[in-house]
C-alpha cells in the first residue's frame, strides 16, 4: 500500500513540471510574438519616417530652386536700375548726377587719351556728346576734344574747340585750364599778341586759382622773349 501512494506522488509531482513548463512555453511565444510585433511596428515607423524625409528633402529642393531663380530675377532687377539710375560722381570738385553707361564711355574716351591714341579719343568723344547731349560732361568732353588735337599739332582746330567751350559752358571750372591750352596753341601758332591777351584774362578772371600763377609765368616769359 505504501509503495502504491509513493508512486502516485512520482506521478503527480511529473504532471505537475510537465504543465509548469508548458505554461512557459506558452508565456516564452507569447513575448515572442509580441517583440516580432513591436520589431514590425518600429519597422512600419522607419519606413514612414523615412518617406517623410524623402517628402521634406524633394519640397526643400523645390523651395531652394525658387528661391534661387528669385535672386537671379532680384539681381537682374538690381542690375538694370544701377543702369537706369544716375549715381553722383565728382567732377572739377563739383558733385554731378550721372548714370553709370555714361560713366563709362566718358572713362573710355580718356584712357584712349592716356594710351595716346588722340585721334581716337577725338572720335570717342565726338560720338559721346551726340550719345549724352545733356551730359554733366561735356564741357570735359569739348577740353579732351582740344587737347587731342593739340597733341596732334592741329592748333587751328584746338583753338576753334576751346573757344567754343569757354563761349558755350562759361561757369565751367573747366574754363581756367581751356584758356592755358588756348593760349599754348596761339604760341604754337606765332600768334603772340593773342596768347598773351588769353593769358591776361586768366588772371583777371581767376586771380586765385593756380591757372593764373601758370599764366603770369608763362606771361612773364614771354616778355623775356621780347
Amino acid at each position: 500500500m505504501r509503495h502504491t501512494l509513493l508512486a502516485l506522488a512520482v506521478i503527480a509531482c511529473g504532471f505537475q513540471s510537465t504543465a509548469a513548463l508548458a505554461f512557459a512555453d506558452d508565456e516564452a511565444r507569447a513575448a515572442i510574438l509580441e517583440i516580432r510585433e513591436q520589431i514590425k511596428a518600429s519597422q512600419r515607423s522607419q519606413v514612414a519616417l523615412m518617406s517623410e524625409i524623402e517628402a521634406l528633402k524633394l519640397e526643400n529642393s523645390r523651395l531652394n530652386g525658387e528661391v534661387e531663380e528669385l535672386t537671379r530675377k532680384v539681381q537682374l532687377i538690381d542690375a538694370r536700375l544701377v543702369e537706369v539710375e544716375p549715381a553722383t560722381v565728382e567732377l572739377d570738385g563739383r558733385i554731378v548726377s550721372v548714370k553709370p553707361a555714361e560713366r563709362r564711355a566718358f572713362d573710355k574716351a580718356i584712357e584712349l587719351y592716356r594710351a595716346r591714341d588722340f585721334a581716337g579719343c577725338i572720335a570717342a568723344m565726338e560720338s559721346f556728346a551726340k550719345s549724352w547731349p545733356q551730359s554733366a560732361y561735356l564741357a570735359n568732353v569739348d577740353y579732351w576734344i582740344a587737347s587731342s588735337h593739340y597733341s596732334l599739332n592741329d592748333f587751328k582746330s584746338t583753338i576753334k574747340v576751346t573757344q567754343s567751350l569757354v563761349k558755350k559752358y562759361t561757369k565751367s571750372p573747366k574754363v581756367p585750364d581751356t584758356l592755358l591750352l588756348q593760349a599754348s596753341a596761339y604760341l604754337s601758332e606765332g600768334e603772340i599778341a593773342k596768347a598773351k591777351s588769353t593769358l591776361q584774362s586768366i588772371v583777371k578772371r581767376f586771380p586765385k586759382s593756380e591757372q593764373a600763377n601758370t599764366a603770369k609765368e608763362r606771361l612773364k616769359a614771354i616778355q623775356k622773349l621780347g
